[in-house]
């Protein structure tokens, strides 16, 4: 059995002793363990309500924040367990009136807002379950993780919910055992991507219920349109990413099971250009990783989109059905396939399935049902968080990266983790998925 990493021991650890409580888990003042969070749910519309009810239903949602009321009614009216919470505007003014109550935060808004509000609340000292993707540019994301850092007794989350599970536990047993021999190359596939191919719809009115400024956060100012709302945000690259929608999802089974963590280059292929402001429809963007330990080098191809061919899995038996959303390692003798989620994990072909010996249990398998339960159970010392934001953040790098890489298409980027730099290409170096050009920041956001 290989050597455990010092992040499974300490897991390990936990899950093995007596009391199952970690000290650097526990509050400094609120609840025990066993007791229920008081938790602040920011960004409530179409999955951040969704995620409030969840919570609801475990422990206690004190307040509701989000910057367009009406939106946030319409996405509650039909979950009873929110009604009657207090519902915010900013999420400062709620800290500074109802702070000292609450423990923990969910945050569900677009993701150019993640960062700043983020290091608000673990500043303040709470715990913290964003979703993904973890921020919308590459220094976002490593401010982040080093702020991360400076709080141990914060608990904190990325929401790709995948990761808790126990085929993802098995995932990593097998790339941790080497169980389908060396894996050289890597295949992810997606058919959902957002884009768009028609300009800005220009000269709308700000409803009265949004608040267009705190909407915005950090992010430039520009005009207010209706094309962004509704979660159609997601589609322009002035809020997102569109690689981060599945990629967190996709792209964890090989980053957890074969310890990817640093990308050597980024290149992007496109059937057609994006259009300005957005993401392209398809691509197939490559990454290049180096050797970790005694783990050779990998490929790893994402092919995004509806309208590219995406290749069979090598080892996939003819009569049985390809992938159209998901990951394969490779292996010198077999693969590992895997959902979308990691769901599913198989070894393939089926008869390599069955051959194959079950592998030490090497990954840390934890206590809560859902990744939202892995979660509050951190926070209460009773778990540790799977996705926290040092196991996030290096994942969320390699997702921007390949935002980048789309915006550039056709262009080897070479990458320098340590110094955060394309080191070939200063165009692509300036990009906006690797720092906002000009952030807002003397409004203090955060």
């Amino acid at each position: 059995m290989k050597s455990m990493r010092r992040r499974e021991f300490l897991k390990s650890t936990l899950a093995a002793s007596a009391v199952g409580v970690a000290p650097f888990n526990i509050l400094k003042a609120g609840p025990s363990p066993n007791s229920k969070l008081n938790i602040a749910c920011i960004g409530v519309g179409m999955q951040g309500s969704s995620n409030a009810e969840y919570l609801a239903g475990t422990d206690n949602v004190i307040a509701l924040c989000d910057v367009d009321s009406d939106w946030c009614g319409k996405q509650i009216r039909n979950r009873t367990s929110l009604h009657g919470i207090k519902l915010w505007t900013d999420y400062r003014v709620m800290f500074d009136k109802i702070g000292k109550d609450i423990d923990a935060v969910l945050i569900a808004t677009p993701e150019h807002n993640h960062y700043t509000i983020c290091l608000y609340a673990m500043r303040h000292g709470k715990h913290v379950y964003c979703q993904k993707p973890l921020c919308h540019t590459v220094n976002e994301v490593r401010l982040l993780t080093e702020e991360a850092k400076k709080h141990p007794k914060v608990v904190t989350q990325m929401g790709n919910q995948g990761h808790s599970g126990s085929s993802s536990a098995l995932l990593r047993d097998w790339g941790q055992a080497g169980s389908v021999g060396p894996v050289k190359e890597v295949v992810c596939y997606s058919t959902k991507n957002y884009w768009i191919d028609k300009p800005v719809v220009e000269g709308s009115k700000v409803p009265e219920t949004l608040d267009w400024d705190l909407y915005l956060n950090r992010a430039e100012m520009i005009p207010f349109s209706t094309s962004y709302m509704n979660r159609e945000w997601i589609r322009y690259t002035h809020f997102s990413g569109a690689v981060g929608d599945m990629a967190a999802h996709i792209f964890d089974p090989a980053y957890y099971a074969l310890d990817l963590r640093v990308p050597l280059s980024v290149r992007a292929e496109v059937k057609t250009p994006a259009f300005p402001g957005s993401l392209p429809r398809s691509g197939v963007i490559t990454y290049e990783f180096g050797p970790r330990g005694d783990m050779p080098p990998v490929t790893m191809k994402y092919y995004l989109g509806d309208d590219i061919e995406f290749p069979r899995p090598k080892h996939l038996e003819p009569e049985r059905r390809g992938i159209d959303s998901g990951s394969v390692m490779v292996g010198e003798h077999a693969s590992i396939m895997a959902g979308s989620h990691s769901q599913g994990a198989r070894i393939i072909p089926e008869t390599a399935m069955k051959e194959t010996p079950r592998p030490p249990q090497v990954a840390f398998r934890c206590k809560g049902r859902t990744h939202f339960d892995n979660w509050t159970l951190a926070c209460k010392g009773e778990d540790v968080a799977m996705s926290s934001f040092d196991y996030a953040g290096p994942l969320s790098e390699i997702i921007v990266l390949g935002d980048i890489a789309l915006v550039h298409p056709g262009r080897t980027l070479l990458w320098d983790a340590k110094n955060m730099k394309i080191t070939n290409d200063e165009e692509a170096d300036k990009s906006l998925f690797m720092r906002r050009l000009a952030p807002r920041d003397h409004l203090n956001w955060c």
